[in-house]
């Protein structure tokens, strides 16, 4: 059904967003962090006592602002936070500044995944859910757009 859908005259703008949008294991299910893999944290300026409050982190410049990103602040556990600014340090690491500022640790050299769902609901699609979704729509879709 699917198909003849997509080859129809009638629904030439019609683009098929399901196989480009799921999740390359489960078919039934949307991309997770997981599959957006950025790196590692590089480190923590300021105070990372647990207690005292932080709004700074250092990030391989490859990390986009605006993001939501999670990270492993301790063995076995992750949290998120949403990247709002960033300095550029010019050896390929950038301080971004969060907007969640909380007192979690943040450890260095943690893994660094790119949230693929907003926060609030884990529905509606984050910065790297949709820039994941556009790199893998084929060409001819993307073409529909732009005839």
């Amino acid at each position: 059904m699917n198909a003849s859908l997509i080859a129809s005259s009638r629904f030439a703008k019609t683009i098929d967003i399901v196989a480009a949008f799921m999740s390359d294991s489960d078919p039934t299910k949307g991309s997770a962090a997981e599959l957006t893999p950025l790196g590692n944290v590089i480190g923590h300026p300021g105070n990372q006592d647990g207690v005292t409050t932080w709004d700074t982190m250092r990030l391989p410049n490859t990390t986009k602002r605006g993001a939501r990103v999670m990270f492993e602040y301790q063995p076995g556990l992750w949290t998120s936070r949403t990247l709002v600014d960033r300095t550029d340090l010019g050896d390929g690491t950038a301080n971004y500044r969060v907007a969640e500022v909380l007192a979690t640790n943040v450890q260095d050299n943690a893994a660094l995944l790119g949230h693929a769902y907003t926060a609030a609901d884990f529905v509606h699609p984050a910065l790297y859910g949709v820039l994941r979704f556009v790199s893998r729509l084929p060409q001819s879709h993307k073409a529909k757009f732009y005839p």
